[in-house]
């Protein structure tokens, strides 16, 4: 079913582009833009969204913050052994 509602579709855009000329190209091509335009805001307003969240937590969250710090940098307390598990880490140790 969706292959033929394509087709009349595209049928269509083709009579219309016969009957209406160059004023029916540029409505289909500014409403494909349209389209992908209102796809990408979306995708920018989720990926704005869980940055948002991020900051929140960030600021809220010391326990959070010193989680990132301890894996980003590798970072222990006095007295804290650390022992790495990630693949680099691996492949660091055997080339030594």
């Amino acid at each position: 079913m969706e292959r033929r509602t394509r087709h009349i579709v595209g049928v269509g855009v083709v009579v219309a582009l016969l009957l209406f000329g160059p004023g029916a190209y540029h409505l289909v091509r500014l409403s494909l833009a349209q389209r992908r335009l209102a796809r990408q805001l979306r995708e920018l307003e989720a990926r704005h969204e869980a940055l948002r969240r991020e900051r929140e937590r960030l600021e809220s969250d010391p326990t959070y913050v010193e989680g990132l710090i301890r894996s980003t940098f590798k970072w222990a307390k006095p007295g804290e052994y650390v022992i790495p598990l990630d693949e680099d880490s691996a492949r660091e140790r055997r080339r030594q």
